[in-house]
């Protein structure tokens, strides 16, 4: 009889705590679910991806008498080998973004004083 005295007499508190469990409960399933979909894994391939663009480009650029187009799909064609090495997909459209996101910032970063943008 007491414990029911004591939940009628502080039905606030109980709900608070009950609200506290199960918010915590809720978030232990996420961050499994989280986990065991393998978000975790797919961010990790995602920065090997991008170290190896970079790595990538500076093998094209020692390529000469390449065109810039075909530097781009040199980088683009080792980069599909590594997606599937790592068994990860390759979103084509993003990677090209941050290719030429990442050559923009160079020119900007290795252009002459007299050739910066302003």
């Amino acid at each position: 009889m007491k414990v029911f005295e004591f939940i009628v007499g502080n039905w606030e508190l109980v709900g608070i705590i009950f609200g506290i469990l199960v918010n915590a409960a809720a978030l232990v399933y996420n961050i499994y679910k989280f986990c065991r979909i393998g978000r975790v894994r797919a961010l990790e391939n995602m920065q090997v991806m991008l170290e190896a663009a970079r790595e990538y480009e500076v093998e094209a650029e020692r390529f000469e008498e390449y065109s810039s187009a075909e530097k781009l799909n040199y980088v683009l064609s080792r980069l599909r080998t590594l997606a599937a090495e790592l068994g990860c997909t390759f979103r084509e459209e993003e990677m090209v973004a941050r290719i030429e996101a990442d050559i923009a910032y160079s020119k900007g970063v290795n252009a002459r004083p007299t050739d910066k943008l302003e």
